[in-house]
């Protein structure tokens, strides 16, 4: 039986609205055309149904480039720590978003998918992503191992390659 102070705690402590959890992946960034050459700029949190997305200060502030609840933007998820980890090319996928609100330093979007296999690979990003930040935090290091074999050593007297 809760006491009235956790009863309280309960009513005061906002409820989760999200439909799944979230990241903060480092060096993900979003691409979004607002009428001039497309720049990048940061994701602070995404997750399989959505993402908080950074935008310029005049953006959030009224300018006419802010997006109305309901716009659905077609973003550009580029990840860029991973092409400077590994020299490779860099990892990106396009999606739509849907506006959901602007917060101080950006907008929230609800993910718009075409289909499943959309949204499967939209997962495999996500989980690349996972799994590259994992990578990075580990820092604990495997300690060096000899891969070398030991030589064979027999007693005297027991060599098998004699005829």
């Amino acid at each position: 039986m809760l006491s009235k102070s956790g009863i309280q705690k309960l009513l005061l402590k906002p409820p989760e609205r999200r439909r799944s959890p979230r990241m903060q992946p480092e060096g993900l960034e979003a691409y979004y055309w607002t009428g001039g050459v497309p720049r990048p700029h940061p994701v602070f949190e995404i997750g399989v149904y959505g993402a908080h997305i950074g935008a310029p200060a005049a953006f959030h502030l009224g300018a006419p480039t802010a997006f109305y609840p309901g716009t659905v933007v077609e973003i550009v998820f580029e990840d860029r720590a991973a092409s400077q980890n590994n020299g490779v090319e860099s990892l990106h996928i396009c999606i739509f978003g849907r506006v959901l609100r602007t917060v101080a330093d950006g907008f929230c979007v609800e993910f718009v998918f075409d289909g499943a296999s959309q949204r499967r690979n939209f997962r495999q990003f996500l989980n690349g992503l996972k799994r590259r930040n994992q990578d990075e935090t580990d820092t604990e290091k495997t300690p060096e191992t000899n891969t070398e074999e030991p030589p064979i050593k027999q007693p005297p007297g027991t060599d098998l390659n004699l005829p």
